[in-house]
């Protein structure tokens, strides 16, 4: 195998570890959200930064080794186009390591959307939560309630 296409499938293989990575933290923040765990959440945001750094980091080397390659062969920097001009040993695990990269980018973007999801959940539930709880505040504010929302609404006349 050429050296370059080895490069270039360990950068791919690399990257999707990274977001496998992530795929694992996004999971986790989920399950700390679940669990009331603000602390854990906080942390694992922190751990997130630290990782999806190391996705661009990867990210940006496949581009350059695919680029690159590309340049040399004279074809699109795409993995189908790349794809075509391996031999048939490099292209099989070339296509096994986008393949893994594309499952990887896939599932970490349904991870997100359920996090999203569960976010969007929590602001819906806060608002209700809210809305509510300035209901009940107006109405024991009220005069008839019998507290008052100022200490001159009293009345006091039999």
């Amino acid at each position: 195998m050429r050296s370059e296409v080895e490069e270039l499938i360990n950068a791919v293989e690399d990257e999707a570890d990274d977001i496998d990575d992530l795929v694992d933290i996004v999971r986790d923040q989920r399950y700390a959200m679940k669990g009331r765990d603000p602390a854990g959440v906080d942390d694992l945001m922190k751990e997130m930064r630290e990782v999806f750094f190391d996705v661009q980091t990867q990210e940006g080397l496949r581009g350059g080794l695919a680029k690159k390659m590309a340049a040399r062969w004279g074809c699109d920097p795409r993995a189908s186009s790349l794809s075509a001009l391996m031999e048939e040993d490099e292209r099989a695990l070339f296509n096994g390591a986008v393949d893994r990269l594309t499952q990887s980018v896939f599932v970490l973007k349904s991870e997100i959307l359920i996090l999203n999801g569960l976010v969007e959940q929590n602001e819906k539930y806060t608002s209700m939560l809210l809305s509510e709880w300035r209901r009940l505040m107006g109405d024991a504010a009220s005069p008839r309630s019998g507290f008052p929302a100022e200490a001159g609404a009293m009345d006091f006349r039999g």
